[in-house]
């Protein structure tokens, strides 16, 4: 074989391994969790068996912002209060490759039986068309009760708008459900929870949102301490 040859073939060897190199690199998931029991205590989480987040408090994200790196597949989670050995969540959930994911802690932990349980949801953050947001909210206030939370409905407007006579954003979104991905003009808005079935249209959450163009946010609910109230968590998605 020629010099030439050889340097060709090595070339080609190179460039190979290399694209292996990153096709490899590139077999892997980004996992953010979210604590929304609200009656447990902080929780550690584990992938199997390894800690990604711990300390874990109600109404938190883990990490505060970007996304934890699982290699894709089948991956074993293990939720457990902070400090301790048991596990609440002992689950086998599968991550597909150059996906990126929202893991829910739901539920009750001292319900009889208990509820508390991980709800996953696949994240688009995919940039939304020029001048646009995109903002989506996932219902997860389950009530301090065990028992089936009632439907939602949100609407997202210009602040101060009456709400009497406006169809809803979103309409009857149930518990442990993610809606649809709304893809709206930069603007601020108010985002308003009330009761699907409520006709009187009581506002459980009522926040004002000031969204600059190219931004992604997920909105979750959360059971709150006051009466008749949802909080919202807000989750930076992208910008």
């Amino acid at each position: 074989m020629s010099r030439a040859s050889r340097s060709a073939v090595l070339l080609l060897a190179v460039a190979t391994l290399g694209f292996l190199e990153t096709s490899c690199g590139t077999d892997h998931s980004q996992v953010r969790f979210v604590h929304a029991s609200v009656d447990a205590a902080p929780q550690d989480v584990a992938a199997d068996g390894k800690t990604v987040a711990t300390g874990l408090a109600y109404g938190n994200v883990s990490p505060a912002s970007d996304y934890v790196v699982l290699s894709a597949g089948t991956r074993r989670i293990e939720v457990r209060d902070t400090g301790t050995t048991t596990d609440l969540i002992n689950s086998t959930i599968a991550f597909a490759s150059q996906k990126k994911y929202t893991l829910l802690i739901v539920g009750l932990a001292n319900s009889v039986p208990p509820t508390i349980a991980a709800l996953l949801k696949t994240d688009d953050n995919s940039a939304p068309p020029s001048g646009n947001i995109k903002l989506r909210l996932i219902h997860a206030a389950s009530g301090p009760t065990a028992g089936d939370p009632p439907l939602v409905d949100v609407y997202i407007v210009t602040p101060g708008t009456d709400i009497t006579n406006v169809t809803p954003t979103i309409s009857s979104l149930a518990y442990q459900q993610a809606s649809d991905y709304q893809n709206l003009a930069a603007a601020t808005y108010e985002v308003i929870v009330t009761d699907s079935t409520d006709a009187s249209k009581f506002r459980w959450s009522d926040q004002t949102y000031p969204l600059t163009a190219g931004q992604i946010r997920t909105l979750i609910t959360l059971h709150s301490s006051v009466p008749n109230n949802m909080s919202l968590l807000e989750l930076s998605d992208l910008n």
